[in-house]
C-alpha cells in the first residue's frame, strides 16, 4: 500500500468537499498532510517533495482543482527526481476535466477509487516552452488554449456564480454561463504554426486548443476520442464565426464530436517541438489556470509521467 503524501487546496470549489477531506484525512496510509496557503503554493510544495522523498512507496496525493493538478505536476518535474513520484488526485474543483476524462467521477468516487487502486500508468503530459513574455517552460496535462477558450476560462474565474454554482456541486456551469459573454468581446487573431517540416499560417483564429484529452471548459467535449494515455497532442483551431453559425457549432460541441467535420474547424497533430506563434496580444489558459494576457511564441513536446489512478 503506498504512503500518501497529500497536498490540499482547501479554497477549491469554495469549501464544497468537507466531508471528502475527512474521510481522506482518516486514511491509515496518510505519511504527510498540507494546506496549500497562496497561488504557486502547490507547486513549491510539490518540488520539495520530489527533491527529499527517498520512500519507494511514496505517492503525492493532490486534493483541489484542475488547478491545484497542474500545479503539483510542474512542482514534481522541476524537482527533477529520478524515479517521478506517482501523482494521485481527488478532484473538488469546479470544472474537473481530468477527473472526467480519467474516469475518476466526483470525489467520492475518486476516493473510492483511490483505495482500490495498485499500480500506476503513464499519462501523456504536454510541455510548453514559451520564448515571449513569459521565458518559461510549464507542463500540463489537460489542455493548453489561446483566444475564445482562454477568454471562457477568464471570465468564470473572475465570475460571481461560480462560488455559488460551486455550494450547489454545479460549478462547471460557470463555464457555459460566461460561453456568450466572451465570444461578442474576442476578436479572431493570426496564428502561424511550425509542425515538423509544414509551416501552415492561420489569418483568422478565433479558438486554438492543444489538447489530448476529450473536455474543456467543465465537460465541453471539444475532442471526444482523445486519450489521456495516447502519445502525442492535437491542436484543435477554430475560425471566427457568425453568432448563428456559433451557435449551432456549440450545440454540436454538445453531443458527439460532430463539430469536427465543420469547414470552421481544423485537427492538426503536433509532431514533437511544434512551434506556434501569435502576435496579438490574447488571452491564455493552461489546465483551466488564466495566463495574462499576451504575445505568444511556444514551443510544443510532450512526455509520459507516472499516475497513480
Amino acid at each position: 500500500m503506498p504512503k500518501f503524501y497529500v497536498i490540499h487546496n482547501p479554497q477549491a470549489g469554495n469549501q464544497a468537499h468537507g466531508d471528502i477531506i475527512s474521510q481522506t484525512k482518516q486514511l491509515n496510509t496518510i505519511s504527510r498532510w498540507t494546506d496549500t496557503a497562496y497561488p504557486g503554493h502547490a507547486a513549491h510544495l510539490a518540488k520539495n517533495l520530489a527533491k527529499t522523498i527517498t520512500d519507494p512507496e511514496a505517492v503525492v496525493l493532490a486534493i483541489g482543482g484542475d488547478g491545484t493538478l497542474n500545479e503539483v505536476l510542474n512542482g514534481l518535474i522541476q524537482g527533477q527526481k529520478q524515479r517521478p513520484l506517482p501523482l494521485a488526485y481527488i478532484p473538488t474543483g469546479s470544472g474537473n476535466d481530468f477527473a472526467r476524462a480519467a474516469h475518476l467521477g466526483q470525489a467520492s468516487e475518486a476516493l473510492a477509487h483511490l483505495k482500490a487502486t495498485t499500480h500506476t500508468q503513464l499519462l501523456n503530459v504536454g510541455q510548453m516552452t514559451d520564448d515571449g513574455l513569459y521565458q518559461s517552460t510549464r507542463y500540463f496535462i489537460n489542455n493548453l488554449g489561446i483566444g475564445f477558450d482562454a477568454a471562457v476560462v477568464e471570465r468564470a474565474n473572475q465570475s460571481p456564480w461560480k462560488k455559488r454554482l460551486n455550494r450547489w456541486g454545479l460549478g462547471h456551469l460557470s463555464y457555459l454561463a460566461t460561453t456568450l459573454g466572451a465570444f461578442f468581446r474576442q476578436n479572431d487573431f493570426q496564428m502561424t504554426l511550425m509542425n515538423g517540416d509544414t509551416y501552415r499560417q492561420i489569418p483568422s483564429a478565433f479558438l486554438v486548443t492543444i489538447t489530448n484529452q476529450p473536455f474543456f471548459g467543465g465537460g465541453i467535449a471539444l475532442l471526444p476520442e482523445a486519450d489521456l494515455s495516447h502519445e502525442g497532442f492535437d491542436l484543435i483551431v477554430t475560425d471566427k464565426l457568425s453568432f448563428f453559425q456559433f451557435l449551432k457549432l456549440f450545440i454540436a460541441l454538445k453531443k458527439d464530436g460532430q463539430h469536427l467535420a465543420s469547414p470552421h474547424i481544423t485537427r492538426i497533430p503536433l509532431q514533437r517541438g511544434a512551434q506556434i506563434h501569435v502576435r496579438d496580444m490574447q488571452p491564455g489558459q493552461i489546465d483551466g489556470e488564466t495566463l495574462c494576457k499576451s504575445t505568444f511564441s511556444l514551443t510544443i513536446d510532450f512526455h509520459t509521467y507516472p499516475f497513480w489512478l
